[in-house]
């Protein structure tokens, strides 16, 4: 074996030590000061917060005479192809409804937006677009309203309301 190969096997051994290691957080602080080219990655499986809360988009009509309607999922994530893992292009749809959520929570948890302003958000206009193609009115609607309900735990689930919009014309 010629001293290049030796060298080369060398540096990709180390290379791939390094890079294991530098996935314990221990060691982190060492190999992020020595990796001032950012060559060594650093993956992260599970986030330091992991998500505990799924998120669930409803809607309900009002009708001419002012009754409200059953609240009504909207679906968000469609059932998955067959084929899903080799080609999925419904999954950006589902991916910007569901960023859009988030971002509408973020943005009142933050304190960014208030209640009046919400309605003039780029998230607030994905969702209440999509929801209002997305689920069929009910016979004699004249307006509609959306909530995103959170909803915790296994056995015993718990639900939330962390979002109730006014209602607007269908």
């Amino acid at each position: 074996m010629s001293p290049a190969a030796i060298l080369l096997y060398l540096l990709v051994t180390l290379w791939l030590g390094t890079t294991l290691l530098a996935q314990f957080r221990l060691v982190l602080p060492l190999t992020s000061r020595l990796d001032g080219l950012h060559l060594i990655p650093r993956w992260t499986f599970f986030a330091p917060n992991p998500g505990v809360r799924d998120h669930h988009l409803v809607l309900r009509d009002r009708l001419a005479d002012g009754r409200l309607t059953r609240w009504k999922s909207v679906p968000v994530y469609p059932a998955r192809p067959r084929f899903a893992w080799l080609w999925n292009p419904h999954k950006r749809a589902s991916k910007v409804l569901s960023d859009a959520i988030f971002a509408l929570g973020f943005l009142l948890k933050k304190g960014y937006v208030d209640a009046a302003g919400v309605a003039f958000t780029v998230p607030y206009l994905v969702l209440l677009r999509y929801c209002a193609h997305a689920v069929p009115p009910e016979p004699g609607a004249t307006q509609f309203q959306i909530a995103i309900v959170d909803s915790a735990g296994h056995t015993q689930r718990t639900l939330e309301c962390s979002f109730l919009s006014g209602f607007h014309n269908r």
